[in-house]
């Protein structure tokens, strides 16, 4: 028996890992929604002890985390992080078909969660099947941590590291939850992700909405905390705390090689952004360095006043937002915390109040890692082509959690597979693909 007839396994089992995925992808398991858990630890109980894997529930203050394992005794351990949990799916009048019913059309399979995460976990599972179809069992350990709230932050996941140390961190190599081809069909590998600092934000300047006729006579919410995050950044991106930049990394010779060396197409970036240019005119190596090398600041939603149909003169007693910080390697959110609150009491905004707020570092592999090496040379392989690397995506996760484990990102998404938005897809041929990448991986690491 050779990989060829676990490819062919992968090929003739295709239909019924669509099955599989598709029943997954009809449990509306929302975390933000508080929906569709015991339903998703179902299906994912009877699925992997279905495949031969050992599973159990590790207990959390919310959504337990789902963790399976094949323990055949071999030297080494390859760990698997995704999550059950799944975006909500508004603006739900955006979407073609209904996003928990999917649907298959145009080679793609359409539905929530289809790429973020649960095209990956029965990708990977399925791999893992057919593989043991063929040759009987895995030449390695196999783990898998599925959480249930990742896309609510990963509020509880350190919770479950630190009382399962044993499970999660005894492995030579991880593969983390996403990943997928550019617009031009190259697959990629994540080499790591950025922090996150993340601010819910109030202020209450009255004790009610004023005719705005009297707007002279009191202070206007929505100015207020206007003026507060305008304070935060220049139009240049400068982000103005003090001492914000402290502390950040200095990039390393391997890391400017992989930027200056990384094929950033700006041209699709702007189509599938729908802009002429990028902000500050930047391009080439100086909005490489930008997006990997800098933290960011970014208003992520805000609102004050009256939302109503025509028009109500008011001055608003309240107002709202919602700001998220990518950090880069270095920095850490409860010293970036502490420095905003005290940069806004220094500067007349201690009216503005921080309701909630989470966030946690950045973490990356070293691209001369074996475990990435052998990533990069499966795909190779697998693909006939060489992937684009990135040092560092511009989204977050909590892979800093797994500490001394090298964790690399790979998937079968695309470029517009639409995660968080209506409409989300994966093409089946990527399904397919990624299997046989899973498959390879196992084989051959």
């Amino acid at each position: 028996m050779t990989l060829e007839n676990v490819f062919q396994k992968i090929e003739d089992n295709k239909e019924q890992s669509i099955e599989l995925l598709s029943n997954f992808l009809r449990i509306p398991s929302v975390a933000a929604k508080d929906t569709g858990a015991e339903e998703a630890i179902e299906f994912l109980s009877k699925s992997f002890e279905d495949a031969g894997f050992e599973y159990f529930l590790a207990e959390t203050p919310g959504n337990p985390v789902f963790c399976a394992e094949m323990n055949v005794n071999a030297e080494k351990t390859i760990l698997f992080y995704d999550h059950y949990d799944v975006q909500p799916e508004d603006p739900i009048e955006l979407w073609e078909s209904p996003p928990f019913e999917p649907s298959i059309r145009d080679g793609k399979i359409f539905a929530r969660g289809v790429s973020d995460n649960k095209g990956e976990i029965v990708c990977r599972l399925q791999a893992i099947k057919a593989y043991n179809e063929i040759f009987e069992k895995p030449p390695l350990n196999i783990k898998f941590v599925i959480e249930g709230e990742e896309e609510v932050g990963s509020t509880n996941l350190p919770y479950f590291v630190k009382n399962n140390k044993e499970f999660a961190l005894n492995a030579d190599g991880c593969i983390w939850e996403f990943g997928g081809r550019d617009g031009d069909g190259i697959q990629q590998v994540y080499l790591g992700v950025k922090g996150i600092l993340y601010l819910h934000l109030k202020t209450k300047t009255i004790g009610r909405d004023v005719h705005s006729g009297y707007t002279q006579f009191v202070d206007n919410a929505a100015y207020e905390l206007t003026w507060a995050l305008s304070a935060l950044k220049d139009r240049k991106d400068k982000i103005l705390v003090p001492g914000f930049y402290d502390n950040i990394e200095e990039p390393s010779e391997e890391d400017m090689k992989i930027i200056e060396e990384f094929p950033l197409k700006e041209s699709l970036f702007k189509e599938n952004f729908e802009v002429d240019k990028f902000r500050m005119n930047l391009t080439g190596l100086d909005l490489k360095k930008k997006y990997f090398l800098e933290p960011t600041c970014n208003i992520c939603g805000q609102w004050s006043g009256y939302q109503g149909p025509g028009g109500k003169t008011v001055t608003p007693n309240e107002a709202f937002a919602k700001v998220d910080f990518r950090l880069v390697p270095g920095q850490d959110s409860n010293d970036l915390f502490k420095k905003i609150r005290k940069y806004w009491d220094t500067n007349d905004f201690q009216h503005i109040e921080i309701t909630e707020w989470d966030g946690y570092p950045a973490a990356k592999t070293s691209i001369n890692n074996p475990f990435a090496k052998s990533v990069v040379e499966v795909i190779k392989e697998i693909e006939n082509h060489v992937p684009i690397i990135w040092p560092l995506t511009g989204g977050s996760g909590p892979m800093y959690l797994f500490e001394g484990v090298p964790c690399i990102s790979i998937g079968c998404g695309h470029s517009k597979s639409n995660a968080h938005a209506p409409n989300e897809n994966i093409y089946i041929d990527d399904f397919e693909i990624g299997m046989k990448t899973i498959a390879k991986l196992i084989h051959e690491f």
